[in-house]
C-alpha cells in the first residue's frame, strides 16, 4: 500500500488527524500502519479501543481514491505540494483534502465571510455586497456553502469579473450540502475550489461543521461576521479565528435583532466594527497591493481623496474638514476627477468614483 493509500485508509476511519498521524509515524511506518492490530495501535498515546477499532475496520482506500478520479476530485496529502500552504500551519490540520477545482498563490490573499443560516436580508444583501467587492479586488473570498450568509458572499463573489470564492463543506464533496447548492458548488469549482477533509460520500453530520470551521477561517487572512446569534456557528468560526492569529471583523445590526446580539458581543470583546469593504482592507498589510490607486496622486490630491466617501459634498465642506485653501481644494478635485478617483456631479459635489471607493479610503 503506497503513502496515499495509507492516508486515504486513516482518513477513512474519521479519527486521525496530523497530530495523531504524527504519533503513529514515530512508532511505524506509514504503509504498515493498516497492518496493525489494535492491541498495537492503542500502544500509541490518544488510541484507546474507540479508534483502533475505527483503524482496523476502516473502507477500501482503492474505492475512494476511484471514485475520486471519476468525479474529477483531487486528494491533496497533507505533504504534497497542492496542499494549501496556509492550513498546513494549523496544529492539529486534515492529514489530506479532497478538491474540486483549482487554487494558486492567488487565493493566498483570502478573506473568510460567514454569518447565520436563518440570516435577514440585511445579512443576505451584506454578505452579497462584501463578497462582490471583495472579489472584484481579487481577494478570494472562503465560505462555508451553507444556506442564507455564505451562499450570498458565494454569489455576490460570483458576480465580480474574475471573482474567486473558495467554500469549505461539512460533508463529502460527492454529498453536497445543502442539495440546493448543487449547482452553485459547480460553479466554485469553475471559478475557484471546493474543498472537504471528509470522505467522498460522508453525511453533513452536525459534528463536521465546527471542524470544517477550523479550514474556513485557517485558509484566510481575516474572517467578516456579518449575522450571528448568540449561540450561531459563525462565533465558532470567529473563535477559530483569533486562536490562528486571524482579524475578526463583524457588521454592526439592529440592537433589536436577535440575529446581531453575537456580532455585538464580538464588538465589545474587541473585533473591528466594519461598514464597508475599505474598513478591512486598511487592517490587513497583505491587501495594501490590491487597493493602491492605479494612478499616481499627489501629496495634496491624495489628502484630499482621503476626505471623500460615497456620499457627494461640495468643495467648500471639503475645505472646512481637511483645513485647505478652497482654491486648492478646488484643483485637486478638478485633479481626481480627470484621474477617475473622484466623480463630480451638476451642483459641482464631489464623491469617490465606484471603482476608486475602496482604494482611497486605504491609501497611506
Amino acid at each position: 500500500m503506497d503513502d496515499l493509500e495509507s492516508l486515504v485508509r486513516l482518513n477513512l476511519s474519521g479519527m486521525v488527524g496530523s497530530a495523531l498521524l504524527r504519533r503513529l509515524c514515530e512508532q511505524f511506518e506509514l504503509n504498515r500502519i493498516h497492518r496493525l492490530s489494535r492491541r498495537e495501535l492503542e500502544r500509541v498515546e490518544g488510541i484507546g479501543p474507540l479508534t483502533s477499532k475505527a483503524i482496523v475496520e476502516a473502507g477500501d482506500p482503492g474505492r475512494e481514491i476511484e471514485l475520486a478520479d471519476r468525479h474529477g476530485i483531487r486528494i491533496l496529502p497533507c505533504g504534497g505540494p497542492d496542499y494549501p500552504p496556509a492550513l498546513r500551519t494549523l496544529y492539529d490540520h486534515p492529514i489530506l483534502l479532497y478538491r474540486r477545482g483549482e487554487t494558486g498563490d492567488a487565493d493566498t490573499l483570502a478573506l473568510g465571510i460567514v454569518g447565520s443560516r436563518e440570516c435577514t436580508e440585511y445579512g443576505r444583501r451584506q454578505a452579497a455586497r462584501f463578497g462582490q467587492e471583495l472579489a472584484r479586488l481579487r481577494i478570494s473570498v472562503v465560505s462555508g456553502l451553507a444556506r442564507g450568509t455564505d451562499t450570498a458572499a458565494h454569489r455576490g463573489a460570483l458576480k465580480a469579473p474574475e471573482g474567486r470564492t473558495i467554500a469549505f463543506l461539512g460533508s463529502g464533496l460527492r454529498r453536497v450540502y445543502p442539495p440546493e447548492n448543487a449547482r452553485l458548488l459547480d460553479e466554485i469549482s469553475e471559478r475557484g475550489a471546493a474543498f472537504s477533509e471528509f470522505p467522498l460520500e460522508s453525511a453533513p453530520e452536525t459534528a463536521n461543521f465546527p471542524r470544517r470551521n477550523r479550514l474556513i477561517s485557517g485558509l484566510s487572512l481575516g474572517v467578516l461576521v456579518v449575522e450571528a446569534a448568540e449561540r450561531s456557528g459563525a462565533l465558532i468560526t470567529a473563535d477559530w479565528a483569533l486562536e490562528q492569529g486571524r482579524d475578526v471583523f463583524c457588521l454592526p445590526g439592529s440592537i433589536e435583532s436577535p440575529l446581531s446580539r453575537g456580532c455585538h458581543r464580538l464588538i465589545k470583546q474587541g473585533a473591528k466594527l466594519v461598514e464597508e469593504p475599505a474598513d478591512i482592507l486598511e487592517e490587513i498589510p497583505a491587501f495594501a497591493s490590491l487597493v493602491n490607486p492605479p494612478v499616481a496622486l499627489t501629496p495634496l490630491e491624495r489628502a484630499v481623496a482621503r476626505s471623500l466617501s460615497q456620499r457627494p459634498v461640495d468643495a467648500e465642506s471639503i475645505a472646512a474638514g481637511t483645513r485647505l485653501p478652497a482654491s486648492c481644494v478646488v484643483r485637486a478635485l478638478r485633479a481626481l476627477v480627470a484621474k477617475g478617483i473622484a466623480a463630480g456631479d451638476a451642483e459641482e459635489r464631489y464623491g469617490l468614483a465606484p471603482a476608486a471607493a475602496a482604494a482611497t479610503r486605504s491609501g497611506k
